[in-house]
């Protein structure tokens, strides 16, 4: 099992959205709108890393209003 942080910038006035999106997809088991550098933080489960790098972040940065993501995976 792989487990990763994304962390994504939204362009103005869309975070609302993007937000629902992103908890709507199927590998993200949580998510928040935050304060500080970005908008909105995921935390996405997947059984193999393929899957986080190939088809959930292109998933991701294909929503509209998304400025930027960076992802980190965790390690414990």
């Amino acid at each position: 099992m792989v487990e990763a942080l994304i962390l994504i910038n939204t362009t103005t006035g869309v975070m609302d959205r993007v937000y629902r999106e992103v908890k709507g997809l199927e590998q993200v088991r949580k998510s928040a709108k935050v304060t500080g550098q970005h908008d909105i933080v995921a935390i996405a489960r997947t059984e193999v890393m393929g899957e986080i790098r190939n088809t959930l972040m292109e998933k991701i940065r294909n929503i509209d209003g998304v400025k930027e993501t960076t992802t980190s995976l965790v390690i414990r």
